[in-house]
């Protein structure tokens, strides 16, 4: 995961493509050449299609979700990390078995953010408040401060679909590229794909 942050905070390559010059060429008119009038042609008017997000389902992370089209992600067993590709805004989320009795849902939140934080930057946590995911309830903490010296805004979540599982995260946008990238853009899509989650049967239990 810190390979992600640094990815999205230090600096994503950016391609930028080359259009290649205009190859000029020279052609000859023929003398007293007729020229024929080309029938009219009907063309049918294209619209572009709209791609449809792409479904993942983590093998042991307890949920599947849907990734809009345009997001960079990787994905293991237990987790999935995205971005965007202006290098703007990081999701990571996260399934793993819990122990009840050893954190509560908002400890837990806690502890994750603030070791979010210990890898170069300073969070602060609102109040908690209640989401819903895929109808059940969880917690949900908005989030500023800095990391790695920019200035970020975002979200983390927590939830137990079961009493022995757990899936947990954050977005947070770079506002130092776009002062109102996490308001504007960032919350939208995170939002996007808190809504997609499904937990599968097993972990709600």
């Amino acid at each position: 995961m810190k390979k992600i942050f640094c990815i999205l905070f230090i600096g994503i390559v950016l391609l930028s493509g080359c259009t290649p010059p205009a190859i000029s060429q020279s052609t000859s008119t023929p003398a007293s050449t007729p020229t024929s009038i080309p029938a009219p042609t009907n063309t049918a008017t294209l619209f572009p299609l709209t791609p449809s997000p792409q479904f993942v389902d983590l093998k042991s992370g307890g949920f599947s979700l849907s990734v809009q089209q345009g997001l960079d992600f990787d994905v293991d067993d237990y987790s999935i990390n995205i971005s965007d590709k202006q290098g703007e805004l990081l999701i990571s989320l996260n399934g793993k078995p819990y122990i009840s009795s050893s954190y509560t849902l908002e400890s837990f939140l806690g502890k994750y953010v603030a070791e979010m934080a210990a890898r170069g930057g300073t969070l602060t946590q609102g109040e908690p408040y209640e989401i819903i995911i895929d109808g059940m309830s969880g917690i949900a903490v908005d989030l500023t401060g800095t990391f790695l010296d920019n200035p970020i805004a975002g979200k983390a979540i927590i939830i137990s679909p079961g009493k022995d599982f757990i899936i947990f995260g954050l977005g947070m946008s770079n506002l130092a590229t776009h002062e109102n990238g996490w308001a504007e853009t960032g919350s939208v899509i995170f939002e996007l794909l808190i809504k997609s989650i499904k937990f599968k049967i097993e972990v709600k239990a």
